[in-house]
């Protein structure tokens, strides 16, 4: 998939569209960032950076578990960081800074953090090797990166329907998946490339059913950057025609999918690298 398709600008202006009603159809991520956080080791973590950081989902979970002193939230769009600084209102003892960058930009020091997360955003960086890399400098000897992301295989049952519809999609919707997505060999290279020592990486792979618009809408939400080039019209005729797919492969029950999440737990060795 060309890279234009996950060029930051679109993707802040799709998750901009969609920060109001972001945790209602992402509802499983809030899941998966707390999942990732009880995977952490059991170390006394003040200071996190939050990469990709949304409406806050992992630095919440963060603070239910880890006495923190700094938060920073790293992330593309400001609808979603205005989401976030209000989640954090009443949080008192924590200092928080937030910062509309990404991630091959982040206005952060090297060697700060004890802690670094991604939660469900790895996938939409366009280099993700070099992501992983400015992540990793951030963290201060023995910090801990901690990454969610999509695994592969992932909903092949709804890239499958997409392959299949007449006249064909745009091939940005169904491509996505080959450049975004990771297994957890090709993840603990990258972390190794990145200087970093892989602690556990592991997949979860889930059966799961939905009504197809809620489907459809999560897709919309964290997806219509995919097709952002098209004129409104075009992109609405193509919603409604994933959207009548997906009714027509769904029972009674909803549409049936597996869904893959990818986790990656690594640390930034305490002395020299090789």
């Amino acid at each position: 998939m060309s890279s234009r398709h996950l060029h930051p600008e679109r993707i802040a202006d799709c998750f901009d569209a969609g920060a109001g009603d972001y945790e209602e159809v992402v509802w499983r991520n809030r899941q998966g960032a707390e999942r990732l956080v009880a995977a952490l080791p059991d170390l006394q973590y003040q200071d996190l950076l939050d990469v990709g950081c949304g409406t806050g989902l992992a630095s919440l979970a963060m603070i239910e578990r880890f006495a923190l002193r700094s938060i920073t939230g790293v992330d593309l769009s400001p609808g979603m960081l205005a989401r976030f600084r209000s989640a954090l209102e009443g949080v008192g003892g924590v200092e928080v800074r937030l910062h509309a960058a990404d991630v091959l930009a982040m206005p952060v020091p090297a060697d700060r953090y004890d802690v670094v997360l991604s939660t469900m955003a790895f996938h939409w960086f366009p280099e993700k090797q070099r992501a992983l890399a400015a992540m990793a400098r951030s963290l201060r000897p023995g910090g801990v990166l901690g990454v969610l992301t999509g695994g592969r295989g992932t909903e092949a049952e709804y890239r499958d329907l997409l392959a299949g519809l007449r006249p064909e999609l745009p091939a940005a919707l169904a491509e996505s998946y080959e450049s975004t997505v990771r297994d957890h060999v090709e993840m603990e290279t990258d972390l190794l490339r990145a200087g970093l020592q892989p602690e556990d990486v592991w997949l979860e792979r889930r059966q799961r059913l939905t009504p197809p618009e809620r489907f459809l809408a999560r897709w919309r939400a964290v997806a219509g950057h995919l097709i952002a080039d098209l004129s409104p019209a075009e992109q609405v005729e193509i919603w409604h025609r994933i959207g009548a797919g997906l009714r027509s492969a769904s029972g009674p029950e909803g549409f049936a999918y597996t869904f893959v999440k990818l986790f990656a737990v690594a640390r930034r060795p305490a002395g020299p690298t090789s």
